[in-house]
């Protein structure tokens, strides 16, 4: 597949923000890190993650449209990155691999009377490949060997931030199976974001074939889209 897109910038109409993060950019418990995605035999560890939920509410059924998790190495802002088109989000300079599931209601039914919860039954993962306009993300992804740009955006808490070319890197897309993601036990707190924590698993077969395993547990970014 062709990769059209220069930029990862990830589009949405934000009406409110956090940029609350309890990320600790490290695993402490247990000492071998399974906080990450496996590719084969290779680990690659995500320390990091963070779930963006929808507020627009675009159909006006009272739950979110859609909730998009990102797993990273880096930390992530919404406070950056406005091209022009919306908002979109920014990495962390030091950020070196990248995962995203999206979950859209649609696809969900139980999403479209309650919010996201715990559950044995995992939730799908939109398949998507195709951007929502030139310049922006496909839906769900796994990547790493990046390379953040040198332009930063801004900093917060003493860390810079920057967009991350898509051109460089190893990235993979969804194949006609879209990707899935069991959420094992998660408390969003929008009184204090900080305290937001998560379980997850999440399975991803790319375009090629090749399966990817994902799990995190820990603290968890929260941004409101």
């Amino acid at each position: 597949m062709k990769k059209t897109i220069k930029t990862l910038v990830v589009i949405f109409l934000a009406v409110i923000t956090f940029s609350c993060d309890g990320n600790d950019d490290a695993q402490t418990t247990p000492s071998t890190p399974t906080d990450g995605f496996t590719i084969g035999t290779t680990f690659y560890a995500t320390p990091n993650v963070y779930v963006a939920v929808d507020q627009a509410d675009a159909n006006n059924d009272g739950q979110p449209d859609y909730y998009s998790f990102f797993f990273s190495d880096g930390r992530m802002t919404d406070t950056f990155g406005d091209n022009g088109v919306g908002y979109a989000y920014a990495y962390s300079t030091n950020t070196t691999k990248l995962a995203q599931v999206k979950v859209l209601a649609a696809s969900n039914v139980s999403l479209t009377t309650a919010p996201i919860a715990a559950s044995t039954t995992p939730y799908i993962g939109s398949s998507i490949i195709t951007p929502f306009a030139t310049g922006f993300s496909v839906d769900s992804f796994i990547s790493y060997n990046l390379q953040p740009n040198t332009t930063i955006l801004g900093a917060q808490n003493g860390i810079n931030f920057t967009n991350i070319p898509e051109t460089i890197g190893i990235w993979h897309y969804p194949g006609a199976v879209g990707p899935t993601i069991t959420i094992n036990a998660i408390n969003i707190d929008y009184t204090t974001p900080t305290n937001s924590t998560i379980d997850v698993d999440y399975n991803f077969i790319d375009s090629a074939g090749i399966q990817i395993t994902g799990h995190y547990e820990g603290t968890l970014g929260v941004m409101l889209d």
